[in-house]
């Protein structure tokens, strides 16, 4: 079934010529019902917000137009004369402090990803923490780990970064920052909290596995979690959320038998190198991010008709 993203915040404004047919979707389709109800919340906070404002009063017009043929045309217009046809651009200064500008990137990010990617990472961490810790007696520990952390994180990538549906999205590619910049900065910020929490999640079982070591827990999580990641990525910018999730869900069922010794053992080795740290792997899933960032500006919107 198409969606008719575009047409539900004109459809919510009330200024659709035909809305009939939004109108039916909406009706059986529970997802774009709630995302109508979301852009007719925005009408109605920015209708509010603008009746409470009062009007500028006319002295103000005056005296603009006042101070604008006081000025006269600068040096500039005079000597380069702007077309009719150009159109203004913001030639302001960005800013002088690109990593604190990055900073604030990032922790706006934090705002702008729904909540159940972070309830769903949360869990699945305290949970894998809580099943190792159990069984890290009997020395499985690091395959807890290796099974539960690498598929929190391909879900949460997928949550964050594979979804145009969500309304704060107009507003988003309406600011100057580049849709690739705001896509590495939600990458950067799952990923970075995830490995954050399973780093600590680690030091905690790391004296309850002398054998296997801190070293040893961390690259049992981490080896599968690069690939399943930067497939579920890939996947969910290119295409669509849902298909990142099922292939890094297939990736990691393979790991899993593999583990378990139910696969053959030419297939099992073959997972095994994928889902082992390595140049190989590491430069494989850089190259399938730098693919997705490179042409999401340039994917076309979903289709409107259904």
């Amino acid at each position: 079934m198409n969606h008719p993203t575009e047409l539900l915040p004109d459809y919510a404004a009330g200024v659709l010529a035909d809305p009939a047919v939004v109108e039916a979707h909406v009706r059986t389709c529970a997802e774009c019902a709630a995302e109508a109800e979301s852009w007719g919340k925005v009408r109605s906070a920015v209708a509010g917000r603008a009746a409470a404002v009062a009007a500028p009063a006319p002295s103000i017009f005056a005296a603009i137009r006042e101070r604008i043929g006081a000025a006269g045309p600068s040096a500039t217009a005079r000597t380069h004369p702007i077309p009719a046809y150009a159109v203004p651009r913001y030639a302001g200064e960005a800013g002088r402090r690109p990593w604190r500008r990055a900073l604030g990137l990032l922790t706006r990010q934090w705002t702008l990803i729904r909540w159940p990617v972070w309830v769903v990472s949360v869990a699945a961490l305290v949970v894998g923490g809580v099943v190792a810790a159990r069984v890290s007696s009997a020395g499985l520990a690091p395959q807890v780990l290796a099974a539960v952390i690498p598929l929190a994180a391909a879900l949460a990538v997928a949550g964050a970064c594979g979804s145009d549906r969500e309304p704060v999205g107009e507003l988003v590619a309406a600011t100057p920052t580049s849709p690739r910049v705001v896509l590495l900065a939600r990458l950067t910020l799952v990923l970075g909290v995830i490995g954050a929490g399973s780093l600590l999640v680690t030091l905690a079982l790391a004296p309850l596995e002398p054998v296997a070591g801190l070293l040893g827990l961390t690259a049992a999580w981490f080896g599968p979690l690069v690939p399943l990641s930067a497939l579920s990525f890939t996947l969910s910018v290119l295409w669509r959320p849902s298909v990142g999730v099922g292939a890094a869900t297939a990736l990691w069922l393979l790991r899993l038998l593999a583990m378990t010794g139910a696969l053959d053992r030419a297939v099992a080795a073959a997972v095994e190198r994928l889902c082992t740290p390595g140049a190989g792997v590491l430069t494989g899933a850089a190259a399938l991010v730098a693919v997705a960032v490179l042409l999401s500006p340039r994917l076309p919107h979903r289709r409107t008709s259904f």
